[in-house]
């Protein structure tokens, strides 16, 4: 199985690359995070890879948007320090695309949305809270985590509740992180 992890990249708390490393000793192919930690920082953006001419870091997040519609589930390590739950304005944007491409979506914690996060993404989660899988796949042994997740895509409806009106939203405030993230 593959998948990605979205959540908090930081020096201060490294619980997203310890996760990572749990789930491929679980057998999970994890396509993104690349590394096992931050290697430097760009902008203010921590970054698990140094990026090149042929692998910008707009090009990388293009990269992970289309492993999360490809991949069959979407993790989130939402944790960052001791705030459990904690979603930021990218994992929440990573989220909501999970949720329009009708994939399951596992979280460690029930999600707490930082001031970034933008209404109409944080209304689609929030909406569709019951849709979601919260498991403390950190806590879990390497057999349970790939038991969970396996049973986590068999058992998901593929059914989310959002009208027209939000995926445009949504995939606006998609945009404009992508605007943001082609001008660093």
């Amino acid at each position: 199985m593959k998948s990605q992890l979205s959540g908090k990249f930081s020096k201060k708390d490294s619980g997203i690359f310890t996760l990572r490393k749990k789930l491929m000793k679980a057998g999970i192919e994890i396509e993104f995070p690349f590394s096992d930690g931050i290697v430097g920082e760009y902008k203010g953006i921590a970054m698990t890879f140094v990026p090149t001419p042929e692998r910008t870091f707009y090009d990388v997040e293009l990269a992970f948007f289309e492993a999360i519609r490809r991949n069959p589930v979407h993790i989130v390590h939402n944790k960052y320090d001791k705030d459990c739950g904690y979603i930021g304005e990218s994992a929440s944007v990573e989220i909501a695309y999970a949720i329009l491409h009708s994939k399951p979506v596992v979280l460690l914690y029930k999600p707490t949305f930082s001031d970034k996060v933008q209404s109409a993404v944080k209304r689609l989660i929030e909406t569709n809270i019951s849709n979601l899988f919260i498991k403390r796949l950190d806590l879990l042994s390497k057999q349970k985590i790939a038991t969970y997740l396996w049973e986590a895509i068999e058992n998901f409806s593929g059914e989310y509740t959002y009208n027209t009106e939000t995926e445009i939203s949504v995939m606006g405030c998609i945009t404009d992180l992508f605007a943001q993230y082609k001008s660093k």
